[in-house]
């Protein structure tokens, strides 16, 4: 997973061909096309050339924003771009919260709404709150 850390990721022009294509997979007779804008949506996506990604993103925006201008209107400059970088994260963190679901069950102390982690399995238990020491029945 550590291509992705260098991958380019999704921008606006990228943003713009995935809801084209999306529309163009519609229509019969330009379903080629809409794969073919597919594959310059992945390949920009994963391109290492930063530079020239950039540089077609340029392009892209100042050509947007002419025709955004005769309607009095204009993009931002610092318009975000979405990268690869925290897939791999996501999927840590996805992985960690289904083992934490599976091991213990999450109970809320009913004085003062502090969550509290239990250990599955043990049946009913008298808890102990750590934020305030009360005591109450909880089943696991």
């Amino acid at each position: 997973m550590n291509f992705l850390y260098s991958a380019y990721g999704f921008d606006l022009l990228s943003i713009f061909l995935l809801i084209l294509s999306f529309i163009f997979s519609f229509m019969r007779h330009t379903r080629i096309l809409a794969m073919i804008l597919n594959l310059i949506v992945l390949y920009r996506a994963f391109s290492k050339n930063i530079y020239k990604r950039s540089s077609e993103l340029n392009k892209f925006t100042n050509l947007l924003n002419k025709v955004l201008s005769k309607f009095g209107r204009k993009l931002p400059d610092n318009f975000p771009r979405a990268t690869l970088d925290g897939i791999p994260r996501l999927f840590n963190e996805l992985k960690y919260s289904l083992n934490q679901k599976i091991k213990f069950k999450i109970v809320v102390c009913p004085r003062c709404n502090q969550k509290l982690r239990l250990p599955r399995g043990k049946k009913n238990i008298i808890v102990t709150c750590r934020k305030c020491s009360y005591e109450f029945k909880a089943r696991t």
